[in-house]
């Protein structure tokens, strides 16, 4: 079992470069006391994120921490030239020692995804041509690509990545169909409860992984024992009552972070998929003491095959310390019961 931090950089109520700063100050402390992955997502012309190039971020982070693994989850193929990919990718893992997590995804944001140009229609087959065409110049060192939607390449690299042929590949999803692609090439799978839904995706996941994992050619063919998780977001205080208000408070703010965009053009699809209630109902916020949390975190793995968890515990208003309890209390009282805890 292993565990992980994500970050989204919403605004809060601080400015751009404090939320930063104390972004990195987690990170640090996150690797100090245990967590493995470092996890930060990637959104453009949104207050959801004031660091719209998650790159430049891990570079930060490479610099200041020395074991635990970071990465996008994800980069959004569509919004990047192919080859500027490529390098970064590799740039990165030369930075961090080998420590990169590739994550990849078509993006979600229709609205995002039309600052560059790219219709949403089109962000899946855009998304797939831009990962074959990377994965395939981090292997060999040459990008040669005949472009479908994308435009023709054929240049070195000047660069390649420490881990090889390329850093591991993760996605970010809770659809069984994409679980069968994800587990058919043993790329790490990240998902939220979601009430326990994903359990099924988890179990088309392993099933796949099983059937296909001594084929070659898969792309995450050199990871031996896929990541395959829940995504949750986490608020731990001395009491429920705290916990509750202090959760409710941070994810109000944090909603209307993520629907600015999509109210800004009269969308309203997405208002509950983050709401407070529906996610405390559906499992995917964790919140309370020490031991509630615990016991919430375990209930959802003692039915779901998952061997990693990665949990949200900064965004909102939340401050730096409400941040630093939730995460002390994470590794100190939590992580431990969660690892020795029976699954599937």
């Amino acid at each position: 079992m292993e565990f992980g931090i994500f970050d989204s950089f919403d605004l809060g109520v601080h400015d751009p470069g404090e939320v930063l700063r104390t972004r990195l100050r987690f990170a640090v402390e996150a690797e100090r006391l245990g967590i493995g992955h470092y996890h930060v997502t990637e959104h453009h012309g949104t207050p959801l994120s004031v660091c719209p190039s998650p790159n430049l971020f891990l570079a930060a982070v490479s610099q200041h921490t020395r074991k635990m693994r970071i990465g996008a989850l994800v980069n959004v193929l569509p919004s990047y030239d192919p080859f500027r990919l490529a390098e970064e990718i590799a740039t990165l893992d030369q930075l961090s020692a080998g420590r990169i997590d590739f994550g990849v995804g078509a993006g979600v944001s229709p609205y995002e995804l039309a600052i560059f140009g790219i219709d949403a229609e089109q962000a899946k087959p855009v998304y797939r041509e831009t990962l074959q065409a990377v994965t395939t110049a981090l292997r060999t060192g040459h990008m040669r690509h005949a472009g479908r939607l994308l435009r023709s390449y054929d240049a070195e690299l000047s660069i390649l990545p420490v881990q090889r042929p390329y850093p591991p590949l993760w996605y970010a999803s809770g659809n069984p169909a994409t679980a069968a692609w994800a587990g058919r090439h043993g790329i790490n799978f990240i998902g939220r409860w979601n009430g326990g839904a994903i359990t099924e995706a988890i179990r088309t996941y392993w099933r796949a992984w099983e059937t296909h994992r001594h084929e070659d050619g898969r792309l995450n063919e050199h990871v031996t024992t896929p990541r395959v998780g829940l995504s949750s977001r986490v608020v731990i205080a001395p009491t429920e009552n705290q916990a509750r208000e202090i959760f409710e408070r941070a994810n109000d703010l944090f909603c209307a972070r993520v629907t600015h965009l999509w109210h800004r053009n009269s969308d309203h699809r997405i208002d509950r998929t983050f709401a407070t209630e529906p996610a405390l109902a559906s499992g995917f916020a964790c919140v309370g003491t020490p031991d509630s949390v615990r016991d919430q975190i375990v209930d959802q793995l003692r039915v779901c095959s998952a061997n990693y968890f990665e949990a949200s515990m900064f965004f909102g208003d939340l401050t730096f310390d409400h941040a630093l309890y939730t995460l002390r209390a994470f590794t100190e009282h939590v992580a431990p019961a969660v690892a020795r805890a029976d699954r599937p």
